[in-house]
């Protein structure tokens, strides 16, 4: 069975940029996100992540700096979190960066609440 661990995903004025490489152990999504359809825009890279376990070659480095996140959106990243925790679970190391603009309250406490909800991932939430 192949299995599909690495994306390449241009942003658009209305989804973000999404990089994945399993081998080399990276995730990064930047940009802005209120795509039309969020399942088909984020079940790809959902069905990507839950594939990782197993399949990473280095410990997992997350990077997320996020514009705007409507709230469909934002139930996509829980499920982008959870598949992050199963990596976790399965015994790899994963370290996510949370980037938010200096003056964006908003963003930054959507950070914190990741970091609340999963509070056995590494999570660092800075100023881009």
């Amino acid at each position: 069975m192949s299995v599909t661990t690495d994306l390449q995903i241009s942003a658009t004025d209305r989804t973000p940029e999404i990089r994945l490489s399993a081998a080399d152990g990276v995730f990064s999504m930047k940009g802005e996100s209120f795509p039309e359809d969020v399942a088909a825009f984020y079940g790809q890279v959902i069905v990507a992540i839950d594939q990782l376990p197993g399949n990473l070659g280095k410990p997992l480095d997350v990077d997320i700096a996020m514009v705007y996140i409507n709230s469909s959106s934002i139930k996509a990243m829980f499920r982008i979190f959870e598949g992050f925790e199963a990596v976790r679970k399965a015994g790899q190391e994963v370290a996510v960066r949370w980037h938010y603009q200096d003056d964006d309250d908003i963003m930054e406490e959507l950070g914190e609440d990741f970091k609340d909800r999963f509070p056995d991932l590494s999570i660092a939430v800075q100023p881009a």
